[in-house]
């Protein structure tokens, strides 16, 4: 499986009890820029697979601005989405999103960029850790680097 389908399973699976499995879901997604190679290639992955499974989606461009984002997930929250997907603008000031999508009861689900917040119920972040991922396999950081 490539890393874009099981971003996508992922995302899925983390926000789809299946207890709601028997309804229409309808997604809201939230990415922070289009015009970014790999979040154009996840964005894309995540529109097919979720047309695919016949889940409703609207995808937005926050376009950078953390404003916009917000006023995105405001948007969702008011359609009655079944739940959330954003890919941060900036992952200091997430605290509103969180804070109404927990408000609203609507799952949250963060890719691409972890928020320095913590996660509450309801709520997941499906991406690498920067750190584990620039991290040498073989556990030699460091090694050799005397002077």
């Amino acid at each position: 499986m490539n890393i874009k389908k099981t971003i996508v399973a992922s995302l899925l699976a983390c926000m789809l009890p299946a207890v709601v499995m028997a309804k229409d879901i309808s997604v809201g997604v939230s990415m922070a820029l289009f015009d970014d190679n790999f979040l154009t290639i996840l964005r894309n992955a995540m529109q097919k697979e979720m047309q695919k499974d016949g889940v409703k989606s609207q995808v937005e461009d926050a376009k950078g601005d953390v404003a916009q984002q917000l006023q995105q997930v405001q948007n969702f929250i008011g359609q009655g989405v079944d739940a959330i997907i954003v890919a941060p603008v900036d992952t200091n000031a997430v605290k509103p999103i969180i804070d109404q999508a927990t408000k609203a009861g609507i799952p949250l689900v963060f890719v691409n960029r972890r928020p320095q917040l913590p996660l509450t119920d309801k709520m997941a972040y499906v991406g690498s850790d920067s750190v584990l991922a620039g991290a040498p396999a073989d556990g030699s950081a460091g090694e050799g680097d005397e002077r």
